[in-house]
């Protein structure tokens, strides 16, 4: 499959660039294995649903990010935290 993104970039990106996202994989202990599988889900689904004709641009791809956070804080901190864009993507703990 080709995908938008490849899986492992969406896991480094989110650590590198989100601010908050590091610090709740680690406050909630959320496994790296965890993280790509979750990766690869939201990757293969994109990818999939995505139309060949159509571009992908950085705003495309700022919302495979938040798509990708807002699972794995759905699936693995009972709703601890949130995303927002205040005023860019973040991970907000509540």
């Amino acid at each position: 499959m080709n995908y938008l993104i490849h899986p492992q970039d969406l896991v480094f990106r989110a650590k590198s660039r989100i601010e908050g996202f590091v610090q709740m994989i680690k406050d909630e202990e959320i496994p790296q294995w965890d993280l790509l599988q979750t990766s690869l889900e939201i990757v293969e689904e994109w990818s999939s649903d995505w139309d060949e004709d159509q571009g992908f641009g950085s705003s495309d791809g700022t919302y495979l990010l938040k798509d990708f956070i807002d699972t794995v804080i759905g699936d693995y901190t009972n709703g601890k935290y949130k995303t927002d864009f205040i005023p860019s993507l973040s991970v907000i703990k509540l």
